[in-house]
């Protein structure tokens, strides 16, 4: 059963990114960039790969994309010109992000049967999460401190990141 619900996941979700992949101007990765620098401007990209979670090189892809796009652009930073800060331009503060394609496909699913979905995937997210941080402890720890106190830095106590720790925390 466990590996038949493993490839109807990942065909769930393959599927969901096909679709909406469709007619779009941006990809869900540089959506994501552009969502953090609509929250908090100027970020360093090393400090954004840290938010992202991803390193720095896969990063300065998506940056360069978004850049030929004109919706941001990379400037040295005044205090250490080796650090390079990420802006969005005037295209990238007006750009408008709309709802997935299918973000109706729960409404098949009663109140109650929502729940239970997300509560599974909760518990499904925490499994994976518990295997990432006993396969390497303190990297994890590391990365989950230094990562927290980016938002922290730059979104303050209220930002969206704490139902994710939450999440990560197994509270």
């Amino acid at each position: 059963m466990n590996e038949l619900l493993y490839h109807k996941l990942i065909f769930v979700n393959e599927s969901l990114k096909r679709r909406n992949a469709n007619n779009k101007s941006i990809s869900r990765g540089q959506g994501r960039i552009l969502a953090i620098l609509n929250q908090k401007d100027g970020i360093s990209t090393k400090d954004l790969s840290e938010i992202l979670n991803i390193n720095v090189t896969s990063l300065n892809e998506t940056l360069n994309k978004l850049i030929k796009k004109g919706y941001v652009k990379k400037e040295s930073s005044p205090d250490d010109k080796r650090v390079l800060l990420i802006y969005l331009t005037e295209k990238g503060h007006e750009f408008k992000f709309q709802k997935p394609k299918d973000i109706d496909i729960f409404d098949c699913l009663s109140n109650d049967e929502k729940e239970e979905f997300n509560h599974c995937l909760d518990l499904i997210s925490k499994e994976l999460h518990n295997r990432i941080k006993t396969e390497n402890p303190e990297k994890y720890e590391k990365m989950l401190k230094h990562r927290k106190e980016v938002f922290k830095k730059f979104f303050g106590d209220d930002g969206d990141y704490k139902e994710w720790f939450r999440l990560l925390k197994n509270k």
